[in-house]
């Protein structure tokens, strides 16, 4: 039995699924693709929580920084 690998980016894998960049044999059972496309998907959505936190928490110290430069009239 073949066992779990740990991608490049440090996400652990079942043996069952490709890694990225590893190639799809046409002998794989639909199932294998399957599982492939939800891990790129659950890949892609972590990263993009991620940059969605930086990019919220960027423009709110952005916010105060700016409020903090109002001139009043």
């Amino acid at each position: 039995m073949a066992e779990d690998r740990v991608s490049e980016d440090g996400h652990l894998h079942p043996a069952t699924v490709k890694l990225p960049g590893e190639k799809m044999d046409v002998n794989d059972p639909p199932n294998e693709l399957i599982k492939a496309v939800d891990g790129l998907l659950d890949n892609l959505s972590t990263k993009f929580s991620k940059v969605s936190t930086e990019v919220f928490a960027k423009s709110g110290s952005l916010a105060v920084q700016l409020k903090s430069y109002k001139v009043d009239d």
